[in-house]
């Protein structure tokens, strides 16, 4: 019985943890993505391995996720046989993992007035909850962070094939560069970092840097290989990513790195 007293609290205390770190970067991504245009000369733009840890974030938290989500059905498994407290901890396990989905849920129903799966999830994942059918949320919980699991299996997968596109694929060779307020075609080779180029809909965005101006729907999953990412709707100060699509809008660009030092290029040398 002690030991599981240690696992339940053991469990409780890293979720506690990874619960605090999860807001903690969330709300920085939050500030980065409202962020103005720097208005100083002298201001940097968001570090590059902070960009980096944005984008991958969902990732990198699929195996904790997985990990609290197997314990805490494993907790409501043999509480009913050996302690049924346990049970609570299994609560707290599950509510740990459903919070981003409550909210996804929440804005559905009350900004977007829609009804999809994080609202049918909430629903069914919270009655149970509520009424105390641990067992039932504990393995909902759990089936669902298995398919975010072989998920995030076959990501990696289609990451390692995508090397082979990123190489293949080469970035327009021309950008339309905003010069003393009128636009020039020029080569992307000749570009510098701090200037601006415009993007419009159905066009690659060839630079890695910021948004100046403007506001559009940008495709990224080329880079994030997520099978269910969405086109994020960016505005003027959020980062973007050269091999990423401009959906719908025009954004201009302050360039930042271009070619090589771009991410998507480290990323295909990183799996080559």
């Amino acid at each position: 019985m002690p030991h599981l007293l240690i696992i339940a609290g053991g469990m409780i205390t890293y979720a506690g943890i990874r619960w605090y770190r999860r807001s903690k970067i969330e709300k920085t991504s939050n500030a980065d993505e409202d962020m103005l245009t720097p208005k100083s000369k002298t201001e940097q733009v968001v570090p590059e391995n902070q960009q980096l840890s944005e984008m991958n974030y969902a990732i990198n938290t699929v195996h904790q996720d997985f990990t609290v989500a197997s314990i805490s059905f494993a907790l409501a498994t043999v509480a009913p046989l050996f302690y049924s407290p346990l049970s609570l901890a299994s609560a707290f396990g599950v509510s740990y993992n459903t919070t981003p989905i409550w909210q996804k849920g929440y804005d559905s129903v009350f900004e977007h007035k829609q009804l999809n799966g994080p609202v049918a999830y909430s629903v069914l994942v919270g009655s149970f909850l509520l009424t105390n059918h641990f067992f039932m949320a504990a393995l909902i919980n759990w089936l669902f962070y298995l398919s975010k699991r072989f998920l995030f299996l076959f990501k990696e997968s289609f990451q390692k094939s995508l090397v082979g596109f990123l190489v293949a694929t080469e970035p327009p060779d021309s950008v339309w560069l905003r010069k003393n307020g009128v636009e020039i075609e020029t080569s992307l080779d000749s570009l510098k970092a701090g200037d601006i180029i415009v993007v419009n809909a159905g066009k690659m965005i060839p630079v890695d840097g910021f948004i100046t101006e403007g506001m559009a729907s940008i495709d990224q999953s080329l880079l994030t290989g997520a099978a269910d990412s969405e086109p994020l709707e960016k505005k003027a100060g959020a980062h973007v990513f050269a091999f990423t699509y401009v959906l719908s809008g025009q954004i201009y660009i302050k360039v930042k790195k271009w070619g090589r030092e771009t991410y998507a290029a480290k990323m295909a040398a990183m799996y080559s």
